[in-house]
């Protein structure tokens, strides 16, 4: 005959191995929602990665940036960003977007978040505006390296790719601002550079540029890794 006693003991084990159990249920939510804020993301990072490589594609949202016949600079420089990526990913190296669709991203914004995530180092793409042709690309006036190192390994793979002019590599911002600098590449705290893959309103700059997007991507890629003296693995373009 079981006795009061231990039924009562039983009882007692049952009410203990319940609220461990509600205690384990509790830390696993708490886990997970520790987890969620962790990895989330934040407005326009399609990775988080410390290390990773930055691509910043310019502009988005109302800020279109230059605009031919209804071509938006916004929309192209996505479209290479993308496909930069996607090479830069398949050579197993992790890269973090500073917008990942039509997004309002500020300029503070882009580098804070290089920055704050450790990024390695900082590539912003742009299509130039005027009356110009071919394929610049601009770091600091102060011509740091290996920024500029890493903007002369890109521009020699784009002109392999194939662009109507090569127009070297520029330092500071425009020709007669010589101790001013892009706000990308004056708050960015790693190597950096920015990119001007040709003039919207020229249309063999945007032929080049839609009939070799692939190319240029691959090219892209191909200078950042070139700098830092990663091996490109050609069976995986």
């Amino acid at each position: 005959m079981i006795s009061k006693k231990q039924i009562w003991s039983e009882s007692c084990l049952r009410k203990r191995r319940q609220r461990q159990a509600i205690l384990l249920l509790l830390l696993l939510i708490l886990c997970g929602v520790l987890l969620t804020m962790l990895f989330i993301r934040e407005p326009g990072a399609a990775h988080y990665s410390k290390g990773a490589i930055c691509l910043d594609a310019g502009h988005g949202a109302e800020y279109t940036g230059a605009v031919y016949e209804g071509r938006q600079e916004k929309d192209d420089t996505l479209r290479i960003a993308k496909e930069v990526r996607n090479v830069l990913e398949r050579q197993g190296q992790k890269v973090l977007m500073t917008r990942d669709g039509d997004d309002n991203i500020g300029l503070k914004e882009r580098t804070d978040l290089a920055n704050r995530y450790r990024a390695s180092v900082f590539v912003s793409l742009h299509r130039n505006s005027g009356s110009g042709k071919g394929v610049e690309i601009w770091v600091e006036h102060t011509q740091p390296e290996p920024d500029t190192t890493l903007a002369n390994n890109i521009l020699t793979e784009l002109e392999k790719a194939g662009i109507q002019e090569n127009r070297g590599v520029k330092f500071g911002y425009r020709e007669n601002h010589s101790n001013a600098d892009y706000s990308v590449n004056r708050e960015s705290e790693m190597p950096s550079c920015l990119v001007e893959l040709g003039f919207m309103q020229n249309e063999v700059d945007n032929q080049f540029f839609d009939d070799h997007l692939h190319d240029y991507a691959v090219a892209i890629a191909r200078g950042i890794m070139k700098t830092f003296g990663i091996p490109f693995d050609e069976s995986k373009i």
